[in-house]
């Protein structure tokens, strides 16, 4: 089922859902985003766990960046595809990376960002791509009883939104699931590791063979970017679990997408138990 209507009036169609495990919603930035649902209307006894899928440079939300299942696994989890609009920094190493279209923003950034890739660009967690991402959140939580907290799940340029996405918002996130990143937060400069933000865990991995780049020239290769990027949230006091995949490029592992499940089902666990113990 697909209707178009402005991303703040999803609350309509979320009401009129007529395909249980998957629905589309159309923005205002004429874009299509995908949500999966264990069943057709939520469970009033029932709070659910929102985990976000962001897919790779030149992709988009179907699919929910092949975590679209977890909805079926588990009858507290739904998960969202957003699609984001795409820029290209003018100096990249990636091989038969697609085109990709520029994308605008009229906001301002609350903080700086690093030169070489756009700040607009939704690998950098551009200020139009996180609004559209909390906006998202809102419309389903008024039709969804969501956990106060989402799970981030990404590939690629997905991996970079997440992470980003998570540092500059980090009361929103529970847990992140990132792999195969372009480019990583640093722990020092405009892009920048928040420590406030050493609560969140994550599960990291990259191919032992993907020595291209998402990021301006002189950007790692993305396996050395990776092992850096866990050793320095483990410098900072971050729960980190990294894994690296002999004879793997760059592509998304069965492996990589069971680390965040198993990080998923983890917290589902924790706050269960949470939920028993007597004050």
């Amino acid at each position: 089922m697909t209707m178009k209507l402005p991303i703040l009036a999803l609350l309509c169609l979320l009401t009129l859902t007529t395909h249980a495990a998957e629905t589309t919603l159309i923005g205002n930035d004429r874009m299509t985003n995908w949500i999966y649902t264990p069943t057709e209307k939520p469970a009033p006894s029932k709070t659910y766990w929102l985990v976000v899928g962001v897919h790779g440079a030149g992709g988009n939300g179907k699919g929910a960046c092949d975590v679209a299942s977890w909805a079926g696994d588990f009858d507290d989890v739904i998960v969202l595809g957003p699609s984001f609009q795409q820029a290209r920094p003018a100096n990249t190493n990636r091989p038969n990376a697609s085109s990709a279209t520029t994308s605008s923003t009229t906001n301002t950034p609350a903080a700086p960002r690093p030169a070489g890739m756009p700040g607009s660009a939704y690998q950098m967690n551009g200020p139009a791509h996180e609004v559209k991402l909390r906006e998202l959140i809102a419309v389903l939580g008024r039709t969804w009883k969501l956990h106060p907290k989402i799970f981030l799940h990404g590939f690629s340029a997905g991996a970079q939104f997440t992470h980003r996405f998570a540092f500059r918002n980090p009361e929103l996130v529970a847990g992140v699931s990132a792999h195969s990143g372009g480019s990583w937060a640093k722990l020092e400069g405009d892009d920048r590791i928040n420590p406030l933000a050493r609560s969140i865990p994550f599960v990291v991995s990259c191919g032992e063979d993907d020595q291209g780049t998402g990021g301006p020239r002189g950007t790692r290769p993305r396996i050395e970017g990776a092992k850096l990027f866990a050793t320095n949230l483990q410098s900072l006091g971050f729960t980190v679990e990294l894994k690296t995949w002999p004879g793997i490029g760059h592509a998304q592992t069965g492996e990589a997408k069971a680390m965040g499940k198993a990080l998923l089902e983890k917290l589902r666990t924790e706050q269960a138990a949470s939920k028993t113990v007597k004050p």
